[in-house]
């Protein structure tokens, strides 16, 4: 085959991935703009898609595009009618934010248990105040979401002493995760676990699905930890169930709207942790997943199936992306 040309969206104001890397096996564009990407698309079958946040593919459309290759493990950016309904190979960067995921889940969970933040706050304050804190050992947790994500902080989790149910879209037995609980089992579910895990993707099924009314159903003082997507949650729903004292505890690295507006009250709650879409970036991370590109764009090149392809039609078309707030 003949160089190909890859077309590679960056989000405005971040740095660019190390694509020289690609420059053996491709002519390499870097667009940022709805402009950059039209005028890239004459000849370029091959994406690499570098901003997960992107509306250049639903303004401009993917015009010839073959293949798409996202440096994230989530592709709600690309569940649109037009792509869904093609041809076009999607892949994903599997292996390469799974674990680093994990280990922030299990970091907020031993945060919460051990009660460090207040440690924190005592130590700024000059104060010796002895206290007790609960146990990791035993501790019931229920991770929604059995994908790559969820496999990697089940396992993690389970090796760390705690107990783990698994909830996912149908009701299954899986070889590493055991007994797999259905959706339709899941409000059932909720009560007896002292933390929720989510790691979802975004689906017109699964926006929203952690309302009022399935928060409520949850254990009082249970803790929340998401690092899904942001808008499987109702924000404001969550809120009112920590500011009520039902909840007894949030972690967020995903938000509705990213990044986080000043203003949202999610900042200011004291038992609510918010971070930066960032439980997944390791040092290095951008490298890693160029490599893991050049690995497949290699493959595509000799005619060979691609790895980590994405069945976008199991997903289904969803109604709007996440897309930064307005500045």
């Amino acid at each position: 085959m003949s160089r190909p040309k890859v077309i590679v969206i960056v989000q405005e104001g971040r740095p660019v991935p190390p694509v020289e890397r690609l420059e053996a096996e491709a002519d390499v564009v870097v667009v940022r703009t709805a402009d950059e990407f039209r005028a890239a698309q004459p000849g370029a079958e091959i994406l690499f898609l570098n901003d997960f946040r992107t509306k250049l593919l639903r303004e401009v459309g993917p015009g010839e595009l073959r293949w798409i290759h996202t440096s994230s493990i989530g592709v709600d950016t690309l569940l649109t009618q037009e792509i869904v309904n093609s041809d076009i190979v999607v892949s994903n960067s599997r292996g390469v934010c799974e674990r680093p995921i994990a280990e922030w889940v299990l970091g907020v969970l031993l945060m919460f248990t051990k009660d460090l933040r207040r440690t924190i706050e005592l130590q700024r304050a000059r104060t010796w105040q002895h206290r007790e804190t609960e146990p990791l050992l035993g501790r019931k947790v229920l991770v929604v979401g059995p994908g790559p994500v969820g496999r990697e902080t089940v396992l993690l989790l389970r090796a760390a002493g705690m107990e783990v149910t698994v909830v996912g879209r149908t009701a299954r037995e899986d070889a590493q995760l055991g007994a797999i609980a259905s959706f339709g089992e899941l409000d059932g579910l909720l009560g007896e676990a002292e933390d929720v895990v989510l790691t979802l993707p975004l689906t017109e099924e699964t926006r929203g699905l952690f309302n009022s009314s399935r928060i409520d159903k949850m254990r009082p003082g249970a803790r929340l930890v998401n690092v899904g997507r942001g808008a499987v949650v109702v924000e404001r729903d969550l809120i009112d169930s920590i500011d009520a004292g039902h909840l007894g505890a949030a972690a967020l690295d995903v938000f509705e709207h990213e990044p986080l507006a000043a203003e949202n009250p999610l900042w200011s709650r004291n038992n609510i942790l918010v971070s930066p879409h960032a439980s997944g970036d390791l040092i290095g991370w951008r490298g890693r997943v160029v490599d893991s590109f050049a690995r497949n764009l290699r493959r595509w090149k000799a005619n060979e199936p691609l790895h980590d392809v994405v069945d976008l039609k199991k997903l289904g078309v969803t109604a709007s992306v996440l897309v930064p707030d307005k500045p």
